[in-house]
């Protein structure tokens, strides 16, 4: 595939009108609904997810935040994230899959020129591909070695999401002190997939190690963006940081679309399975005050997770549109929002996934049941980065008035 000159005349993220995103919804909750109906069998299998990549594909949610000149439709990145939150409801581990194919997306974006951000979004608009990453920053270093103008990668990858299963990758590596990106064919030779992913949760999320074998890597591969970015090393770093913020916002909509399908199914259990308490003196378990003040009060705090989370990406989209005018108050605005969304989300899910067994009672544990899911779900991924340090950075704008900086990973130890 040539690299397209004419691509820096195309604006990403356009968003879609008030009369197509519902239609994306609509696509949205049928994939959920076929893939809640399976969800707890194919948790127990941790097979990789081909086929359930393969109904995202078909449904054309794979190319939904594609520009239309690249053969997607145009979404924008709030529109994107909600979709990921109406299929993570349903199925935690292919929502995270979403999101983190959108994210890739951005990413693409973000670190790549105008030309190789071209060339994988015409991918994944009219090819179908699907974008994983091998990202980890706390992976020891990658060995590189050069030879005739191109880079050779050894080493193992751990935590990568959607590697085995994609058609392209994001891959980020230490050079030196000095992180660099590159964007390789996940069919490259030298790369094995070790299929190690068995964990509490997330399970269908592919993320098992990979194992570079002397990687064969073009120089053009390398995702050069950041370095003709205007503003120095300054403007480059407020650019990147918007990359890991990001990460942070699709965290939040995964998490908080699991807390709807657990608040969802807990809702189902009582009202066809629940039986009464003796002591409620009802005959509907459905109509308990506590039972009703429990449903209450956790569906309230994920409609306030949910405004928050809005907030913060259309803020996010603002800021990625604002190119090399955007500042660094507004990074660190940006990023102090994220970090709150982030908290009230990663509480809110797990307290939500928890406290639902008050109301379903002891007859809901039972394994044919699988409410356990979603605690198992968002409680494996709400410990990616240790919530606190975000948490943190908040505390120090309540107290002290010092805003976030760009996040800056430090390499590795040997």
């Amino acid at each position: 595939m040539t690299l397209d000159s004419n691509a820096h005349a195309v604006a990403p993220y356009r968003g879609l009108d008030a009369a197509q995103f519902p239609h994306w919804q609509s696509v949205a909750r049928d994939v959920a609904s076929q893939l809640a109906g399976t969800a707890l069998a194919r948790d127990r299998a941790n097979l990789d997810p081909k086929a359930e990549i393969a109904l995202l594909r078909d449904a054309g949610l794979l190319r939904l935040a594609t520009p239309t000149e690249f053969g997607g439709a145009g979404a924008n990145l709030l529109q994107a994230l909600r979709i990921g939150q109406i299929v993570s409801a349903a199925d935690g581990s292919i929502g995270q899959l979403l999101l983190y194919h959108y994210s890739n997306g951005v990413w693409s974006h973000i670190l790549g020129t105008p030309a190789q951000w071209a060339q994988v979004a015409r991918g994944v608009g009219e090819k179908g591909w699907f974008q994983g990453g091998v990202s980890n920053p706390r992976d020891p270093k990658t060995d590189i070695a050069e030879r005739n103008g191109k880079l050779y990668l050894s080493g193992t990858r751990t935590f990568a999401t959607g590697a085995s299963i994609a058609n392209v990758l994001t891959v980020s590596v230490w050079r030196g002190e000095r992180l660099i990106h590159l964007q390789v064919p996940a069919d490259r030779q030298g790369l094995r997939y070790e299929g190690d992913w068995d964990n509490l949760g997330q399970r269908l999320t592919a993320s098992g190690s990979v194992v570079f074998s002397d990687v064969e890597v073009d120089l053009s591969e390398r995702l050069a963006g950041l370095d003709v970015w205007p503003g120095g090393v300054e403007g480059a770093a407020r650019r990147d940081g918007l990359r890991s913020q990001f990460s942070q916002l699709i965290f939040v909509y995964l998490y908080l679309g699991i807390a709807e399908g657990a608040l969802e199914a807990a809702g189902h259990y009582v009202r066809t399975a629940g039986r009464p308490w003796p002591e409620s003196g009802l005959a509907d378990a459905g109509q308990d005050p506590y039972h009703l003040q429990l449903l209450g009060r956790l569906s309230a705090g994920v409609a306030a997770g949910i405004a928050l989370a809005d907030s913060a990406a259309v803020q996010y989209q603002a800021a990625l549109e604002k190119g090399p005018a955007l500042t660094a108050q507004e990074c660190g605005e940006l990023a102090l929002r994220i970090s709150q969304a982030k908290s009230v989300a990663s509480e809110i899910s797990v307290d939500t996934s928890t406290q639902i067994f008050q109301a379903t009672g002891a007859r809901s544990t039972a394994n044919r049941h699988g409410l356990d899911i979603f605690w198992r779900n968002v409680r494996t991924h709400s410990v990616h980065d240790p919530l606190p340090y975000r948490q943190r950075e908040v505390g120090q704008y309540v107290i002290n008035r010092v805003l976030p900086k760009p996040r800056v990973f430090v390499p590795p130890k040997a």
